[in-house]
């Protein structure tokens, strides 16, 4: 009987027991408080991040990408969004008085197309005018960074061809080393499509490309060089160059952003190294063979080569580069002008001041061609001036005396290079600030910085005073 009672009394428990659980997890549903929205959409978000990793893969500095953002945000109407931008990834702060939210995207190293980044601005100019609804934006930016590639394999072959002449023209203008300019063009074009297709060969590509180009150089000097190997290195391997990413890391270290400029100067080193010890490597393949060539000085051009070879850089960059119909005009224009600078500058005062006349001259000729009916936007026929300025040419020379010689009187040309490096970025940044001064001084700011609040007061208004009383007369 005791024992009958004690089973019904544990099953009454039990079913008690399940009851109360239930009930307490219906309450707790019911007074689960709703999902807390956030500030911005969350389609306004994933456009804001993807826009920053896209302008990162154009070519802009970081502090230019953050004011992007910002403008683009403030057309939809958001206020409480911060951007922390990096060359490696962008980071999107929302906040509002329920608290705030960090999201991120990374960036891929690449560097978009020309065709790319017309689109891209293209689209960053249709947001600021129509502010289309974020998800339709976003889609249209998905469908400029995944668009094939429009130029067909020769025409990028010969794109890089022609481009290494062009260069090889204002640096080395000599007859005897144009077929080298050739072969050695196309071979390195060969190992970037290349490394397009293989990840390892991708990682080892400045190496690779470094020993391939000193092998074919020093192996056969008179074939390819005229006797004069080394004057083939600079211009060969000139699309593997970090001119760009060197001139912005200075850009931004001088502006201040410190982590931004520290990395991409530092990237830019370390693949200028691996360049130099892939020089380093083919020479040491070749032993007593590269020693053994005597170098001899080859027998100029002519006075119009440099020009020529403008043009040249200038029709294989937009070849190579996939340069949107009818840019090039425009993209010469640029070109002409920051060659036009950099010899002014060099006639002047040396190859310094030549590279800062350079740099300072491209900024307000590409904003003044934008202005241009069906013009390409300014970073788009910007990027190319870094190839004729060759900020990173002069380091490669430089760190390959340094590994193949022990010769510390070398050492002046990597000062020379980094100096070089400052130079185009500090006349990049001086041509911005004339570019961007469109306002202009407000009086009572100047007088009251002169003279102090109170004596600004009095001044200001003794001078509308003033106006009063002509504009009653």
């Amino acid at each position: 009987m005791a024992r009958g009672l004690y089973g019904v009394t544990r099953k009454a428990a039990g079913s008690v027991d399940r009851w109360l659980r239930r009930v307490s997890a219906d309450s707790a549903v019911d007074q689960a408080p709703p999902p807390v929205e956030p500030p911005i959409s969350a389609d306004l978000l994933d456009l804001l991040r993807h826009m920053g990793v896209a302008l990162i893969r154009s070519g802009e500095t970081t502090t230019m990408v953050k004011d992007i953002l910002d403008d683009l945000a403030r057309r939809y109407h958001a206020t409480e969004v911060h951007f922390f931008v990096l060359p490696t990834g962008v980071f999107v702060r929302v906040q509002d008085s329920r608290g705030s939210a960090v999201d991120l995207l990374e960036a891929d190293s690449d560097t978009l197309r020309l065709d790319q980044i017309s689109a891209l601005y293209r689209l960053i100019d249709r947001i600021k005018q129509e502010a289309p609804p974020p998800a339709e934006a976003t889609a249209e930016l998905a469908e400029i960074l995944t668009s094939p590639q429009p130029t067909p394999v020769w025409r990028l072959l010969v794109g890089n061809v022609v481009l290494t002449v062009g260069l090889g023209l204002m640096l080395e203008p000599t007859s005897t080393a144009l077929l080298g300019y050739i072969v050695l063009g196309l071979t390195v074009q060969l190992l970037i499509m290349g490394a397009d297709r293989f990840q390892l060969m991708s990682t080892a590509l400045p190496v690779l490309a470094g020993a391939v180009v000193t092998v074919l150089s020093f192996g056969f000097p008179n074939a390819l060089g005229g006797g004069n190997p080394s004057q083939l290195l600079v211009p060969s391997v000139s699309s593997l160059l970090p001119g760009a990413m060197l001139t912005n890391g200075s850009i931004e270290l001088a502006t201040g952003s410190m982590i931004a400029g520290a990395s991409r100067t530092i990237y830019s080193f370390n693949k200028l190294i691996l360049l130099a010890f892939g020089v380093l490597v083919g020479l040491q393949l070749l032993g007593d063979r590269a020693t053994s060539v005597a170098p001899h000085p080859g027998h100029g051009l002519g006075w119009w080569t440099p020009e020529v070879g403008v043009l040249l850089i200038g029709l294989g960059h937009s070849w190579r580069a996939s340069a949107p119909p009818k840019s090039l005009p425009w993209l010469l224009v640029v070109l002409y002008a920051a060659f036009a600078g950099q010899q002014v500058g060099t006639h002047l005062g040396g190859g310094l001041l030549g590279s800062f006349l350079g740099g300072m001259i491209a900024v307000p000729v590409a904003y003044l061609v934008q202005r241009a009916r069906n013009a390409p936007p300014t970073q788009a026929v910007f990027l190319p001036a870094f190839w004729m300025l060759v900020p990173g040419g002069m380091g490669l020379s430089g760190v390959s005396e340094l590994v193949t010689k022990n010769d510390s009187n070398s050492l002046h040309i990597l000062v020379t290079a980094v100096l070089t490096v400052l130079a185009i970025a500090l006349g990049v940044l001086v041509g911005s600030g004339l570019v961007a001064s469109t306002r202009q001084p407000r009086l009572e700011g100047m007088v009251e910085e002169w003279l102090g609040p109170g004596e600004s007061q009095r001044t200001t208004g003794s001078s509308e005073t003033g106006s009063a009383s002509q504009s009653s007369q």
